[in-house]
């Protein structure tokens, strides 16, 4: 419960230094509305019915997707750093919202994904009592999450109306392009192993996957270090215009972020939980393990068995 209750403040702290300098005040109480007229509906109420996490794996992006529209609303300027960073929150989220989608027709959801049903395990272990409460919780820390620390670039890009494209911008925005191919190209070399592996049980051990066991995970990831410094040049503008508290807290929140979703990749409901399904069952991922980095890509170490 000592956790939860840091997390909470800290998204807080975060969303209170938004709310109290002007520049940023108005993109944050309206992407605050935003998210939780997404979340509610299609995350905590068909949650509080059905006692499922997994819609959240919809309200999440789709609320990436309601930043990027909020984003050109509230621009000062449509400047390049602004039409970059956009598209990139509407592109991430809709991709993923598409997909999740379908969870949405009877019938298809009949049970968690299984890194929810691995987030119940950690529940029993920590001593949390009601699942209910639990999942409502968890589908509440990502809509903070949305509010907050995972929109802090689309804010800082939003108050800087005198921005131009330049060379590092346009450097970051090609390397996010890279990752999103990484990813891409990743997630394409699991689907086509899936369709002509001859057993089920075999390890995908093949392109991208023979040198980190989560190589889309790791790309997303690469993406969200891109964003950051997209809105880098747009917090360093602020440094005159809100008190100093305000752009630490900002500085802090970029840096978060980028920690954030790395723990989320990793940890929470990304490389984690996969691997121990996989080890339940795929007789031979623990020998996968033992020579394939987890996150990181990386050369392969014969049979030594320790992880990235």
């Amino acid at each position: 419960m000592k956790g939860r209750i840091i997390w909470c403040l800290m998204f807080a702290i975060c969303f209170a230094a938004l709310t109290l300098v002007a520049p940023t005040r108005g993109f944050a109480l309206s992407n605050g509305l935003a998210q939780l007229a997404i979340f509610l509906p299609f995350a905590n109420l068909p949650a509080w019915r059905s006692n499922r996490l997994s819609y959240v794996d919809f309200a999440w992006p789709a609320g990436l997707t309601a930043i990027a529209v909020q984003l050109f609303c509230f621009a000062g300027a449509r400047t390049g750093p602004v039409l970059a960073v956009a598209g990139i929150y509407a592109l991430v989220g809709l991709r993923m919202a598409v997909w999740a989608a379908h969870m949405y027709r009877p019938g298809v959801l009949t049970r968690d994904l299984p890194r929810y049903e691995y987030q119940r395990q950690r529940w029993a272990r920590a001593g949390f009592r009601s699942e209910r409460f639990s999942v409502q919780y968890e589908i509440l820390v990502q809509a903070m999450a949305n509010i907050s620390f995972l929109a802090m670039p689309a804010y800082l890009v939003a108050v800087d109306a005198r921005a131009s494209f330049t060379p590092w911008h346009l450097t970051w925005a090609l390397l996010w392009v890279a990752a999103y191919a990484f990813e891409s190209v990743a997630d394409w070399q699991k689907q086509r192993f899936a369709r002509t592996a001859s057993n089920r049980k075999d390890v995908c051990d093949v392109g991208l996957w023979r040198y980190s066991r989560h190589p889309n995970y790791f790309g997303q990831w690469l993406q969200w270090i891109a964003l950051a410094a997209l809105a880098l040049p747009s917090l360093l503008s602020l440094r005159d215009s809100v008190p100093v508290a305000a752009f630490v807290m900002f500085a802090l929140s970029l840096g978060w972020a980028i920690y954030l979703m790395y723990s989320t990749l990793v940890y929470y409901t990304g490389a984690v939980p996969a691997e121990h399904f996989s080890r339940l069952k795929r007789p031979a991922y623990a020998d996968y393990q033992a020579n394939v980095n987890r996150f990181f890509p990386g050369p392969r170490r014969g049979h030594e068995r320790s992880s990235a």
